[in-house]
């Protein structure tokens, strides 16, 4: 196969000379329609495998569940008032995540990640994100871990 670029396109060549479709270039064995094991966990997600709350939550769930009232007139500072549902619901977006600080040192993400496997041996995947001053957010593909 070779790459060709006509008209600032860039396209995959046979070796015949014409263009490869998807199905020329997936998988052999699995069904067309079928998508990837990747796109499985990436579908609905952010970095880190975390869903993405517009995904697990519906607007008009959260819509129906939001109390918004201004009692000092519409100048005033408001009050909103959500739902007991959908915090439970939002809730469950963070069972699988801890957040964590290492005191006292400047850690890399990569070597604080590695250590951290190694030291929890999780069964699972483990996925570690950089937050702001020195925090981390540590996310466990199984909820037992």
């Amino acid at each position: 196969m070779a790459a060709r670029v006509s008209g600032g396109d860039l396209r995959v060549l046979e070796e015949e000379g014409k263009d490869a479709t998807m199905e020329d270039i997936r998988e052999k064995g699995r069904p067309s329609n079928a998508p990837g094991s990747w796109v499985r966990k990436v579908v609905g997600c952010n970095e880190g495998g975390m869903h993405v709350p517009e995904e697990v939550v519906v607007e008009k769930f959260v819509e129906s569940r939001l109390r918004l009232e201004f009692p000092n007139g519409e100048d005033g500072e408001p009050v909103i008032t959500i739902g007991e549902e959908v915090l439970t619901a939002m809730n469950g977006l963070w069972k699988r995540c801890m957040i964590i600080r290492v005191l006292g040192r400047n850690v890399p993400i990569l070597s604080l990640s590695r250590k951290l496997k190694e030291l929890w041996k999780p069964k699972g995947s483990m996925f570690v994100m950089d937050l702001p001053i020195h925090f981390f957010m540590v996310r466990f593909e199984l909820e037992e871990e």
